[in-house]
């Protein structure tokens, strides 16, 4: 598909900030976790300093998404096909690490 045919969008994942949540910290921290940590690290991690790159948008903030407006017939079938597989594929995963979890 031609360049034209995308536009750039605020990228979901991080919404515009290029940036997410360390997955170290992703369960969070309890209240007395909290208070046992000093002051230094929870001003840096308030700061966003543990922060690490947006997988989804490689920290541009943005991400590209198809014009459908502006795609020929042929070309939105091939997008249907792909976004189908594309779902097909993360369904599979999905189940997969289910039945990891399940020891299967």
């Amino acid at each position: 598909m031609q360049t034209e045919k995308f536009l750039w969008v605020i990228c979901y994942c991080c919404e515009g900030h290029g940036k997410v949540d360390n997955l170290a910290f992703s369960d969070g921290f309890t209240g007395s976790e909290w208070n046992e940590l000093d002051d230094e690290f929870r001003d840096e991690y308030r700061k966003g300093s543990y922060d690490v790159q947006c997988s989804v948008c490689k920290g541009s903030g943005k991400v590209k998404e198809p014009d459908v407006s502006r795609m020929t017939f042929a070309e939105k079938r091939v997008l249907v096909a792909e976004r189908r597989e594309a779902r097909e594929d993360a369904e599979y995963r999905r189940q997969t690490a289910h039945e990891q979890r399940m020891g299967y």
